[in-house]
Parts: C-alpha cells; structure tokens; sequence
C-alpha cells in the first residue's frame, strides 16, 4: 500500500473510491454493495482499511449492514443524522431565521421560474437545488426539537 492510501488521507480515498465504485456501478437505494473481499482487491488496498471505511460510511448513515448478508445502500435523506448535526450547527435563533429567509428564496425562484404560485420546490428538476432545501429544512426542524 502506498503512503498516500495510508492514515487519514488514505481513509478519505478509500471511501472517495468506494463512492466512485457506487455511481459507476449504478447501485441504487436498498441495492447490496460488492463484498470487503471485492472492495479490497478492486481498491488494492488491506481488508482492514476496506473495514475502516465501511464502518465510517455505516456512522454516516450512508450503507447499513444486515449481519449475514451483506452491505445496503442506505437512504441517507431519512437519516437521523442530520438531526444531530443541526443541533450543533444551528444555535442561535438568527441562524434558524437566516435558514428560513434562504429556504423562502428558494421557493421564490421556484415559483417565478415556473411562473405558477402553486409550484413547489419539490416540483422542481433541479435535484441539487431539492437536496440542499430538503437539508435545510431538516436542520431547521432540529433546532425547534
């Protein structure tokens, strides 16, 4: 193994690989990832650091593991971490105001773009633009909980 697939830096490119393996590979939500053998001999890399990174992803709430079968894609925008996250993120009640004001832009230019005040963000093709509001309005939500 190189020095630069070691420590940190070498952790990082482990899951940045695996990512890459899961969008060239078109592995859906719920869908199994390749096996750590798999992983270990694609990445060349020791099963250990597959280990490491597979654990790190499963912490974020990115795969899950069902012991005996396999690793799952999970479906990160149900996750709880996000919740957390606010908490710490979002302290202050001007944050949670600012949050608000940038969600409320948002569905401004969604309904000018589509020239109809029913329009929703959620209606929008733009999945960037629904990801980053979905976010939001989940970090808004933790900081009334």
């Amino acid at each position: 193994m190189s020095d630069e697939m070691t420590g940190k830096k070498g952790l990082e490119n482990i899951i940045e690989e695996i990512h890459n393996l899961i969008e060239s590979e078109n592995i859906q939500v719920g869908e199994k990832l390749p096996s750590e053998r798999y992983l270990k001999e694609k990445l060349n890399v020791s099963r250990q650091s597959v280990r490491e990174a597979l654990r790190a992803l499963e912490l974020l709430g990115i795969i899950y593991v069902r012991r005996g079968e396999g690793t799952f894609l999970a479906d990160i925008d149900s996750h709880q971490l996000f919740q957390l996250i606010g908490r710490y993120l979002i302290r202050t009640e001007r944050q949670q105001n600012e949050i608000v004001e940038i969600k409320q832009v948002i569905e401004a230019y969604v309904k000018s773009k589509h020239q109809d005040d029913t329009a929703t963000v959620l209606d929008d093709d733009n999945q960037i633009m629904k990801k980053i509001y979905i976010l939001l309005d989940k970090y808004s939500k933790a900081f009334k909980s």
